[in-house]
């Protein structure tokens, strides 16, 4: 009987082994391919957004304008005039509390350059600057330095961002159909340096009233069913084409 038993339980388990080659043959491949495509693929994490790539930065930056100072410079010159006064509406528009006028002192042109400094001033002054918001000051100068400058300056928020300019990866080739390095670079250094108060970019501006008297006009035009249009050519007696568009 003991014969009999082992024979039966024989070939009941002769065909499990090939069901065994093949499930592990069946892991094996399954590794394979796990490892063409990878968990930490990090294409997804990058991010592809221009405007993360090159953020626009405000912050508190220092306007600049150098005026040189011949060693026999008599006066401001009127080009020079001009463009103080430009310099001047830069800063009436920025809010800034205090500008600057820096003469420089212990070079060969300190006398000169303080006279000049008094132009300037005077400049500014006509320019709609109060004089409480001008202040003079003197900075060291060597003595080789004969065209010292005079250095007109203020401080005020301003945006800016990153250089253009590095190229870490090839733009013609490009096998995860991203955005190459620079995308968008130039557009948000263009799009900093124009913006009139760069403050608009972090908070919004205060909103004006709403005109109730204009409100209730368009209304009642409504409510009668007046016909309103900006188009002022009717008004004029011009014509206007008819089926354009259409």
């Amino acid at each position: 009987m003991t014969n009999v038993s082992f024979l039966h339980r024989g070939p009941a388990r002769r065909p499990m082994m090939p069901t065994i080659v093949l499930a592990g043959g069946l892991a094996v491949a399954l590794a394979g391919c796990a490892k063409d495509i990878s968990p930490f693929e990090p294409t997804g994490s990058i991010p592809d957004d221009y405007r993360v790539n090159h953020p626009i930065a405000v912050e508190e930056t220092i306007e600049t304008l150098d005026v040189p100072v011949g060693l026999y410079t008599t006066h401001l010159s009127d080009l020079f005039k001009s463009t103080v006064v430009g310099f001047a509406q830069q800063f009436n528009e920025s809010g800034s509390s205090v500008i600057a006028v820096v003469a420089p002192s212990g070079s060969p042109n300190q006398q000169v350059a303080a006279g000049i400094a008094v132009e300037i001033e005077d400049v500014l002054s006509q320019s709609g600057i109060p004089a409480d918001k001008i202040s003079y000051r003197v900075y060291h100068a060597g003595s080789d330095e004969r065209n010292a400058p005079i250095r007109v300056a203020y401080s005020r928020i301003g945006a800016h961002s990153a250089p253009c300019g590095p190229w870490p990866d090839q733009v013609a080739v490009h096998d995860q159909n991203r955005h190459y390095f620079n995308f968008g670079c130039a557009t948000q250094q263009n799009f900093a340096a124009v913006v009139q108060n760069p403050l608009d970019l972090l908070y919004p501006r205060g909103m004006t009233p709403a005109d109730a008297a204009r409100r209730a006009d368009v209304l009642e035009k409504y409510r009668t069913g007046t016909v309103f249009t900006s188009d002022t050519s009717r008004e004029q007696g011009g014509d206007v084409a008819q089926g354009v568009g259409q």
